[in-house]
């Protein structure tokens, strides 16, 4: 996820800043926050693509943050704006261009926290990793890019879409833990773990990935194992025609 904060307050970027990698810690998101101290200089790095969340404050330089919202608008409906200001005298107005939230400072972590939350459900899937230790490096992968897990003893062999394996030590238990529940996710056999957004088929046995991967499913719970993993491409393509 990659964050936008612009105020002309150097100090208050760096507030903001810290907040918000406590609680994407916390969170599991990966984040890049850029700071503007400007309307002028935001405007030259913003594009459709290039943020996702925009934190403005009302009172910018010559160019105030409604100003600024307003010119967002004209380029992207879809950038999640949040004010973030001393006043709430402007609330009114503010929604006037679909602000997703409207925080007023001082701001505590825990408001930055749930307010994060909050935007992660709205947000593409892109935004949620697990980090883990592999050949004593830092790894952080983001979970649409992971393509399989599969333990052995006390291990965890993980495979992602970019072909780059990892080895950490870890438990099939401790991995469904660390990615919350996401629903994704599938035991397809004892100590085998596969994204169902990266199974090419299921048939005879056999669950074919798109890295080339073909795991055996557990005999007994074949027949269950499919329909889950049908009923979860269903729920993704009711929710794509939303």
């Amino acid at each position: 996820m990659r964050v936008a904060v612009v105020d002309d307050e150097i100090e208050a970027i760096r507030t903001l800043r810290d907040l918000l990698a406590l609680s994407a810690d916390s969170l599991g998101i990966s984040m890049t926050v850029d700071g503007f101290s400007d309307s002028a200089s935001f405007l030259s790095a913003f594009s459709p693509d290039s943020y996702q969340i925009v934190f403005l404050d009302i009172y910018i330089d010559e160019t105030d943050g409604l100003e600024l919202a307003r010119k967002i608008r004209g380029t992207s409906e879809s950038t999640m704006i949040i004010f973030c200001t001393t006043s709430r005298e402007n609330m009114p107005e503010a929604f006037r261009f679909h602000a997703f939230d409207y925080l007023v400072k001082p701001i505590s972590q825990e408001r930055v926290t749930t307010l994060l939350a909050d935007a992660e459900k709205v947000l593409p899937e892109l935004t949620k990793y697990i980090s883990f230790l592999s050949n004593r490096q830092e790894i952080r992968l983001p979970l649409s890019e992971l393509v399989w897990t599969q333990s052995q003893g006390h291990y965890l062999h993980i495979k992602a879409r970019s072909g780059e394996e990892y080895t950490t030590r870890m438990t099939t238990k401790e991995f469904l833990g660390s990615v919350n529940g996401d629903k994704r996710f599938l035991i397809i056999n004892k100590g085998i773990v596969v994204n169902m957004d990266q199974i090419r088929r299921i048939e005879k046995g056999s669950c074919s990935l798109t890295d080339g991967t073909s795991f055996p499913i557990k005999v007994r719970e074949a027949g269950q194992i499919e329909q889950q993993w049908q009923n979860y491409m269903f729920d993704q393509l009711r929710e794509g025609q939303k």
